[in-house]
């Protein structure tokens, strides 16, 4: 067993139904968990969505009892220092699939860090529901709908009982106050 594992958060801000999480700690005594602020995606983010996203972090902080690691910067370079600050030999992630998240992925990897992609956030991942005449893809949901009832899907994954984390330093704490714009309400971030 691995003495530590970084996992990245991304999309999936929770700790229950959280596959890539109980692989992070079923292979290591404790986690470095992380949640990296990419300029790019904050460039174009709306202040609403940035506003719930931060909202979300601090709920998820809280789930984590005050362990989650927020760092700005290169996605590569972060990892490549928590890897080495920490000692954790794989960056636990939850698989992502569309085109940015999918390059991104890829130059990390190229760039030396091992991805240990468990579960994804979808309800079911590109390529687990396909035709069975062909093996391609369905294009028509009602079809891909009736495929994915007879396919099935998996129960939602365990809260883990308890979430061993390496406390985050001050610096490691850059939590970001983006604020709503005026008039505007959100539901509350977090789980249930």
């Amino acid at each position: 067993m691995a003495s530590r594992s970084i996992l990245w958060f991304r999309r999936d801000l929770r700790i229950s139904d959280n596959p890539a999480l109980l692989a992070a700690l079923a292979e290591s005594k404790e986690i470095v968990p992380v949640f990296i602020l990419d300029p790019k995606l904050i460039k174009t983010g709306g202040s609403k969505r940035l506003a719930y996203l931060g909202q979300s972090l601090r709920a998820l902080d809280e789930s984590l009892n005050n362990c989650l690691q927020i760092i700005a910067g290169d996605q590569l370079t972060v990892l490549k220092d928590l890897q080495k600050k920490f000692d954790a030999e794989s960056v636990h992630i939850s698989a992502e699939y569309e085109p940015y998240g999918a390059k991104r992925d890829k130059n990390i990897e190229d760039g030396g860090i091992k991805l240990v992609r468990t579960g994804s956030p979808y309800a079911v991942a590109p390529g687990r529901v396909l035709k069975p005449s062909d093996n391609t893809p369905y294009r028509v949901y009602t079809p891909f709908y009736k495929g994915w009832c007879a396919h099935g899907w998996r129960k939602p994954a365990e809260k883990p009982k308890e979430i061993p984390a390496v406390k985050p330093s001050s610096e490691a704490r850059e939590f970001p106050d983006w604020k709503l714009p005026e008039g505007v309400r959100l539901t509350k971030a977090g789980e249930l």
